[in-house]
């Protein structure tokens, strides 16, 4: 029962969040949303700041998991596909998250440092992997660590336009992973009508 209680504010500041942004969402808007009372919310989250970190905390944390779960193989092209492909469905899966992240940046005040450590988490994972495929030899770690950066930009950025923007539906997370891990793919991309909007 308390893990619903837990869920149904989650659910209700992700709504609130991505409908009206971070910053304008009072503690009181998400009690009210979620149909609790204000003292329930201060027993699962210290304050708005604190559930906003706990649910970035979780989307970025299965974003990394799906990359080092996937990171490994015998041919680099289908181990970097698979990356790809885990790390846009987390991010499918978590579009309201995706949407807020994008909204309030990297640099917001409140996820900083939990950005900060999950790039950099997901860069070594990244890096290490192009290391043990051969990948750019003649790279300096500095400039594996700009390769590996600019792959999790790629992703992320793609995400964002494709899931957010475009609205496609899950049908295409394979099309986008292949175009973006290089597959000589056909890729015949529509917008999905989600919503019947």
């Amino acid at each position: 029962m308390g893990e619903d209680k837990k869920e149904s504010i989650i659910e209700a500041a992700l709504k609130l969040f991505e409908e009206q942004g971070y910053h304008t969402t009072k503690v009181s808007d998400i009690v009210r949303q979620a149909g609790v009372a204000q003292g329930t919310f201060y027993l699962y989250f210290k304050s708005k700041e604190d559930l906003f970190r706990s649910i970035a905390e979780s989307c970025l944390a299965e974003v990394s998991d799906a990359i080092k779960l996937n990171c490994t193989g015998s041919a680099k092209e289908e181990a970097l596909y698979r990356m790809i492909l885990e790390s846009l469905r987390v991010y499918y899966n978590n579009k309201s998250i995706l949407k807020i992240l994008n909204g309030h940046g990297t640099a917001s005040t409140e996820i900083a440092d939990i950005s900060d450590a999950f790039y950099r988490t997901i860069m070594l994972v990244i890096k290490q992997s192009f290391m043990d495929w051969g990948a750019f030899p003649n790279y300096s770690e500095e400039q594996l660590e700009i390769a590996a950066y600019s792959k999790i930009g790629m992703v992320e950025m793609v995400a964002y336009q494709c899931f957010i923007i475009k609205n496609y539906d899950v049908t295409h997370i394979d099309s986008i992973a292949q175009v973006l891990a290089g597959v000589n793919a056909p890729c015949k991309l529509e917008p999905t009508d989600v919503g019947g909007e």
